[in-house]
Order: structure tokens, then C-alpha cells, then sequence
């Protein structure tokens, strides 16, 4: 039982660190991408299988510390855009990505009747993919990305 508590305290150390973490970076954002509702979604979903499966038990100590920062972390994760420095993408193993990393950039304009609608696509030098959602018209998206990341890198415009 000793050994599960001390788990529980390093878990929940390194997970605070990582909320910390997100939630800076989350503040910094300037420009904000369309919230990811998925990340919610999938810790709601994971924590219901740890129950269900008996993976996670109510009488574990440290289990609601540790099942609250899983869910703030689900929530702060969700938020994307770009921040002075960075871009802060959704995700939780990449937090952030350097502008001067980034090789290339898919713009695609999603017809949508109510609301304009781009996905944004951002590859990087070392062949990773990053997206984000936006609810602004494509020229707004173009003139955004030559404010935070200049006009050298190729912006592709699909429709």
C-alpha cells in the first residue's frame, strides 16, 4: 500500500508540473485556434474505462488528485493558437512548436454555410504534422501566420 501512495505522489508531482506547464503556455496564446472538445471527450472516456475495468479503484490514495489533474489537463489541452514566441498546439506530448521548426503550411477552407471555417495545417522541418481549427475567413488566417511567422514559409491554399 506504501508503494501505491508514493506512485501516486511522483505521478501527481509530474503531472502538476505539466498542468503548470499547459496552462502558461495557454495564457500566452494571442491568437486562439477553435477549442478541441476531443481531448475532453477521451479523459472522460479513459476514466471510464479505468473504473469499469477496475484499473482505477475509489479507494486508491492520491486517486482524486490525481483523476482532477487528468481532467485539468484534458481541459487546458483542448486550446490552441499562437503565442508571441511559439505556437501552442493540442496535444499531450508536444505542447509547443517553434516558428523556425515549421517547413510548410496547408490552409484548407471548409465550406460551411454558418460560419467560415479553416483547417490549418502545419508540417514541420522533421516531417510531424500539427492542425488547428479556425472560424476566420482564409485571408485573416494568411495575414495572422505573416505576423507570427513570417512570409518565408509556403502557404498552401486549398478549397
Amino acid at each position: 500500500m506504501a508503494y501505491l501512495s508514493y506512485f501516486y505522489i511522483i505521478v501527481n508531482l509530474f503531472m502538476l508540473a505539466y498542468a503548470c506547464y499547459s496552462w502558461y503556455w495557454q495564457a500566452k496564446v494571442e491568437v486562439r485556434g477553435h477549442y478541441r472538445v476531443s481531448s475532453i471527450v477521451w479523459a472522460i472516456i479513459f476514466i471510464w474505462l479505468g473504473f469499469t475495468w477496475n484499473y482505477i479503484e475509489k479507494g486508491d490514495p492520491g486517486i482524486n488528485v490525481f483523476l482532477a489533474l487528468f481532467l485539468l489537463i484534458s481541459i487546458v489541452d483542448g486550446f490552441s493558437g499562437f503565442s508571441p514566441k511559439r505556437m501552442v498546439v493540442s496535444g499531450y506530448f508536444k505542447r509547443t512548436v517553434k516558428y523556425d521548426e515549421i517547413a510548410n503550411i496547408t490552409l484548407i477552407d471548409v465550406p460551411n454555410p454558418k460560419k467560415p471555417l479553416v483547417m490549418a495545417i502545419f508540417r514541420t522541418s522533421n516531417n510531424k504534422a500539427y492542425m488547428m481549427r479556425f472560424r476566420i475567413s482564409v485571408q485573416e488566417v494568411v495575414a495572422i501566420l505573416q505576423k507570427y511567422i513570417g512570409k518565408n514559409i509556403p502557404v498552401e491554399i486549398q478549397s
